[in-house]
């Protein structure tokens, strides 16, 4: 006879997702808060800024990370590690295809082997534990949260849209509406995060347990508010480099738009439950 109660996350599982959060929050704080630190042991060439947003990247996987944990129910903390599988795919697929074209070299493998790792581990645990719901796991009321539907479908678009051009045409990306200059690898590393997050949005929109959709929330404040500060701190490169007045508006509203949304709707959820 099958359990009533909701299947949590297994051992390995919760293993698996405290040492990726604790490796990912060294490597954040390093990369947010000393940058010049670190420039050089990236495999490819970045700056400052960029090195920052990578940063922001890595502390918002921490979080997620840990918000995955707090859930301890799967059906709730799998989108993460959807998240997770995805944006760390990608990002080894980008520098794979760097590593062939440069031939190789040791901090290049050591940082595709990561990639690799971590992407393989969330998959695996995506394969192990299932995608599907079974019977108990049928969580949440039948009304959706409207608020927060229309909020990830919006968010789904753009960083859909925003992700793709990013990953496919990088060029266009960089000379059309990207903020600064950054490097193709970089530009398309960051349309792994914006199209791994239009996966989750796009999952969010659907959903009516509001436990499925706070979890997301810690992901979806912290990137974006660091980015913006990262911005800030960087303002003199942006006003340089960036194409245009209206571009750069366009991306400090996106980003204030998520994370102003996202800790809304995170400190309102207990409301709705």
């Amino acid at each position: 006879m099958s359990s009533k109660r909701p299947v949590e996350l297994g051992r390995d599982a919760r293993l698996f997702l405290l040492f990726l959060s604790e490796i990912n929050l060294v490597m954040g704080v390093l990369f947010f808060v000393y940058p010049s630190l670190v420039i050089g042991l990236w495999p490819w060439t970045v700056k400052a800024l960029a090195v920052r947003f990578i940063g922001a990247i890595f502390l918002a996987i921490a979080f997620g990370c840990w918000s995955a944990l707090r859930a301890k129910i799967w059906q709730r903390a799998k989108i993460l590690v959807l998240v997770g599988g995805t944006f760390f795919g990608i990002t080894s697929i980008v520098s794979i295809v760097l590593a062939i074209s440069q031939s190789g070299g040791y901090v290049i493998s050591t940082w595709t082997g990561y990639f690799l790792v971590a992407s393989m581990g969330n998959f695996y645990l995506l394969n192990r534990h299932g995608w599907p719901r079974k019977p108990q796991d049928r969580l949440g009321s039948v009304r959706p949260w409207k608020i927060a539907r229309w909020f990830f479908r919006i968010q789904t678009v753009i960083v859909g849209i925003f992700g793709i051009m990013m990953l496919l045409l990088p060029d266009l990306a960089q000379h059309e509406f990207w903020p600064w200059m950054v490097l193709t690898p970089t530009l398309q590393m960051f349309a792994g995060l914006f199209l791994a997050t239009c996966l989750a949005t796009a999952w969010a929109s659907l959903q009516t347990d509001v436990g499925r959709i706070r979890v997301l929330l810690p992901l979806d404040v912290i990137f974006p508010s660091l980015a913006l500060l990262a911005v800030g701190i960087h303002w003199d490169v942006i006003s340089i480099q960036s194409p245009g007045a209206l571009v750069t508006g366009v991306w400090v509203f996106i980003y204030a738009f998520v994370a102003v949304g996202s800790a809304y709707l995170y400190f309102s959820s207990k409301k709705q439950e």
